[in-house]
């Protein structure tokens, strides 16, 4: 765990997050036409299944449109 500013954070956490970023460079810039960044982009999208954040909110937004 890292302390930044008093807030406790995980590595995992900053992994995630710094993957988020750079796909979201590489997908709003001209990198996205790049090989290397299609293959680190096409790992970061592999990642995905391992996380259950998008699963949570969408639950809680068809729990609240019902």
């Amino acid at each position: 765990m890292l302390t930044f500013f008093g807030i406790k954070v995980s590595y995992e956490t900053l992994v995630f997050l710094a993957l988020f970023l750079a796909s979201e460079i590489i997908g709003n810039s001209k990198l996205k036409e790049n090989s290397v960044a299609q293959l680190f982009l096409n790992a970061v999208n592999a990642l995905r299944p391992f996380r259950s954040e998008d699963e949570r909110i969408k639950k809680v937004k068809d729990s609240m449109l019902k």
